[in-house]
Protein backbone atom coordinates (compact mmCIF):
# COMPACT_ATOMS: atom_id res chain seq x y z
CA UNK A 1 0.00 0.00 0.00
CA UNK A 2 1.08 3.43 -1.25
CA UNK A 3 1.64 5.91 2.03
CA UNK A 4 2.15 9.82 1.03
CA UNK A 5 5.70 11.22 1.85
CA UNK A 6 6.16 14.28 0.89
CA UNK A 7 6.49 16.95 -2.08
CA UNK A 8 8.62 15.91 -4.92
CA UNK A 9 9.57 20.00 -4.85
CA UNK A 10 10.40 19.52 -0.85
CA UNK A 11 13.25 17.67 -1.97
CA UNK A 12 14.01 19.49 -4.88
CA UNK A 13 15.13 22.17 -2.37
CA UNK A 14 16.02 20.19 0.48
CA UNK A 15 17.18 16.54 -1.09
CA UNK A 16 16.63 14.51 2.29
CA UNK A 17 13.35 14.52 4.38
CA UNK A 18 12.66 12.35 7.59
CA UNK A 19 9.54 11.16 7.54
CA UNK A 20 7.15 8.88 9.87
CA UNK A 21 4.94 6.60 7.93
CA UNK A 22 2.90 4.52 10.12
CA UNK A 23 4.97 4.81 13.60
CA UNK A 24 8.44 3.93 11.02
CA UNK A 25 11.29 6.74 10.70
CA UNK A 26 12.27 7.03 7.13
CA UNK A 27 14.58 8.83 4.98
CA UNK A 28 13.70 9.75 2.08
CA UNK A 29 16.26 11.27 -0.02
CA UNK A 30 16.94 12.82 -4.06
CA UNK A 31 19.98 12.02 -5.23
CA UNK A 32 21.23 11.89 -8.92
CA UNK A 33 17.48 12.33 -9.71
CA UNK A 34 16.77 8.96 -8.02
CA UNK A 35 14.12 8.98 -4.84
CA UNK A 36 15.19 6.78 -1.98
CA UNK A 37 13.67 5.86 1.11
CA UNK A 38 15.15 4.10 3.68
CA UNK A 39 14.60 3.37 7.30
CA UNK A 40 15.75 6.25 9.56
CA UNK A 41 17.71 3.99 12.23
CA UNK A 42 21.19 2.73 11.82
CA UNK A 43 20.98 -0.78 12.20
CA UNK A 44 24.05 -0.66 14.76
CA UNK A 45 23.04 1.82 17.86
CA UNK A 46 19.54 3.69 16.44
CA UNK A 47 21.36 7.20 15.04
CA UNK A 48 18.87 8.82 12.55
CA UNK A 49 20.80 8.09 9.68
CA UNK A 50 19.02 11.57 7.85
CA UNK A 51 21.71 13.25 9.97
CA UNK A 52 24.32 11.30 8.39
CA UNK A 53 26.30 12.43 4.98
CA UNK A 54 25.39 11.24 1.41
CA UNK A 55 27.92 10.53 -1.65
CA UNK A 56 27.54 7.73 -4.57
CA UNK A 57 23.36 6.49 -3.56
CA UNK A 58 25.06 5.90 -0.04
CA UNK A 59 24.60 7.18 3.67
CA UNK A 60 26.99 7.59 6.10
CA UNK A 61 25.97 7.23 9.79
CA UNK A 62 27.16 10.44 12.01
CA UNK A 63 27.85 8.08 14.94
CA UNK A 64 29.80 5.17 14.24
CA UNK A 65 30.72 5.48 10.26
CA UNK A 66 28.33 2.51 9.26
CA UNK A 67 27.67 3.03 5.46
CA UNK A 68 24.37 1.50 3.79
CA UNK A 69 24.03 1.38 0.24
CA UNK A 70 20.54 3.55 -0.76
CA UNK A 71 19.15 0.71 -3.36
CA UNK A 72 19.70 -2.57 -1.17
CA UNK A 73 19.85 -1.68 2.94
CA UNK A 74 23.30 -3.20 2.34
CA UNK A 75 26.43 -2.37 4.85
CA UNK A 76 28.78 -0.72 2.72
CA UNK A 77 31.44 -0.28 5.86
CA UNK A 78 30.65 -1.42 8.91
CA UNK A 79 30.43 0.71 11.92
CA UNK A 80 33.60 1.85 14.09
CA UNK A 81 35.64 3.05 17.01
CA UNK A 82 38.88 3.46 15.76
CA UNK A 83 40.05 0.56 14.38
CA UNK A 84 37.35 -1.48 15.84
CA UNK A 85 34.77 -2.46 13.88
CA UNK A 86 31.73 -3.64 14.82
CA UNK A 87 28.58 -5.44 13.70
CA UNK A 88 25.54 -4.16 11.95
CA UNK A 89 22.83 -5.29 9.93
CA UNK A 90 21.04 -4.56 6.53
CA UNK A 91 18.64 -1.54 6.96
CA UNK A 92 15.50 -2.29 4.95
CA UNK A 93 14.64 -0.09 2.02
CA UNK A 94 11.37 1.04 0.74
CA UNK A 95 9.60 1.49 -2.63
CA UNK A 96 9.15 4.76 -3.58
CA UNK A 97 6.53 6.19 -6.33
CA UNK A 98 6.48 9.94 -7.97
CA UNK A 99 2.81 10.67 -8.74
CA UNK A 100 1.21 14.15 -9.72
CA UNK A 101 4.59 15.46 -8.07
CA UNK A 102 4.61 13.46 -4.81
CA UNK A 103 6.57 11.46 -3.48
CA UNK A 104 4.93 7.65 -2.54
CA UNK A 105 6.65 4.96 -0.50
CA UNK A 106 5.63 1.02 0.00
CA UNK A 107 5.96 -0.02 3.35
CA UNK A 108 5.07 -3.76 3.03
Amino acid sequence: MLHFAVNYDELVKDFKKRVIIEGTPILVTLLADKVYAIQDKCTHMGASLSKGTFNDHKVQCRLHGAVFDLNTGEVQTKPHISFIKMPAKKAKVFQTVIQDEKVYIDIK
